[in-house]
């Protein structure tokens, strides 16, 4: 082989090489921007050593990386070489850890009703912001009571779930249960066994900023008090914004007031022509997912970016949703299941100030109104 063949032939693997490098970056950037875990430490596999038994909430605190015990009560950093004779804990949903937390009520000497819960809380990575749509998803697993008069499958009670909050919570006092509504709640019908781990999942669009979440089983001071003795283990516990309509999970649990972006629908600048394909592709698997699911109706938002006068934008934005409306009506959906508005430059999610905060503030939106 000649060297001018060697080099030509070294110089095409350099650049495949470089071809893939870039490649790979991109896919990895993808990854960490629109596939982004909100929560540090999801599945407890970072530790500080372990504890193997019932632990305070200090050496919680200590012992588990991000994650802390949030009022006074004591849950459980569960590993391999966990071991109490009261429970028989089950093996992770994945990897090698999970989070245990206890729950009762109890009478006192007085005759007075006492209840107390622990619970497990994170700073999330990224701040929750108003009116995105952010998809949660935790497992949940009983443990086996070594006492068979109080191992029993328990449906879960209605308070028990995740509460998102911003920098503090009141509590309280010491191992008492937090009097709060959590936003992230479930059927109360959905009975939690030691067989098997239990995916808990629905969307979520927050009218407020939070930080912080906090799992476990809250009270309301309304309530008729009802058994909440239980113990449930923990794991992979996932928050992640809803990029796209097309990553919908079918089995998340949908709440009225919830935001889908239909970030592919791009118009061309100044008007309410579609610009591609990808538009139309994105609009019909709107229709496609109205089809699937009769009973939602849905209020399509148009927004613009900043240039221009105000009522300009108001009115492009009006057209904009308008042209989605119209488009899902043409395709079979009911009028009567779509309502249509403009809001012109009033909400940006972005920095209008730049190229890139301008067009992804030029997007139009669906909001479930019914289902």
């Amino acid at each position: 082989m000649s060297t001018i063949i060697m080099k030509l032939l070294a110089l095409s693997i350099k650049k495949l090489f470089m071809r893939c490098a870039i490649l790979f970056m991109l896919i990895t950037y993808n990854s960490i921007v629109y596939c982004q875990n909100l929560v540090p430490n999801p599945g407890f596999e970072e530790i500080n050593g372990t504890i193997g038994k019932f632990s305070n909430a200090n050496q919680f605190n200590e012992k588990i990386k991000h994650w802390t015990a949030v009022n006074s009560a004591s849950p459980d950093l569960i590993t391999p070489d966990f071991f109490e004779p009261f429970i028989k804990v089950s093996s992770p949903k994945s990897g090698l850890n999970t989070a245990g937390i206890r729950s009762s009520t109890a009478t006192d000497f007085n005759g007075n009703v006492v209840t107390w819960g622990e619970y497990i809380g994170v700073k999330l990575l990224k701040d929750l912001v108003p009116n995105k749509t952010y998809y949660v998803e935790y497992w949940i697993r009983r443990a086996k009571n070594t006492d068979p008069a109080k191992d029993f499958d328990q449906k879960l009670n209605p308070l028990f779930g995740m509460l998102f909050y911003l920098d503090s919570l009141i509590k309280t006092s010491d191992c008492e249960m937090i009097s709060a509504n959590p936003q992230i709640k479930v059927d109360t019908n959905l009975l939690i066994a030691d067989k098997n781990w239990v995916k808990i999942s629905q969307y979520f669009t927050p009218k407020s900023t939070y930080n912080k979440i906090c799992l476990g089983q809250f009270s309301n001071a309304n309530e008729t008090i009802s058994d909440k003795h239980r113990y449930y283990q923990i794991d992979d516990v996932l928050i992640e914004e809803l990029y796209e309509l097309d990553t919908f999970d079918k089995n998340g649990v949908l709440a009225q007031e919830d935001i889908f972006p239909l970030n592919q629908i791009q118009f061309k600048t100044g008007s309410a022509i579609l610009n591609d394909k990808k538009s139309f592709k994105q609009l019909n698997i709107v229709v496609s997912f109205l089809k699937l699911n009769p009973s939602i109706r849905i209020r399509v938002h148009g927004h613009t970016d900043s240039i221009g006068n105000k009522e300009s934008n108001i009115n492009l934005s009006k057209m904009r949703a308008q042209f989605v409306a119209h488009y899902l009506s043409k395709s079979g959906i009911s009028k009567n299941r779509i309502l249509w508005e403009g809001h012109g430059d009033q909400h940006p999610f972005h920095n209008n100030s730049t190229v890139k905060g301008r067009s992804n503030n030029r997007r139009v939106e669906i909001e479930i109104i019914e289902n």
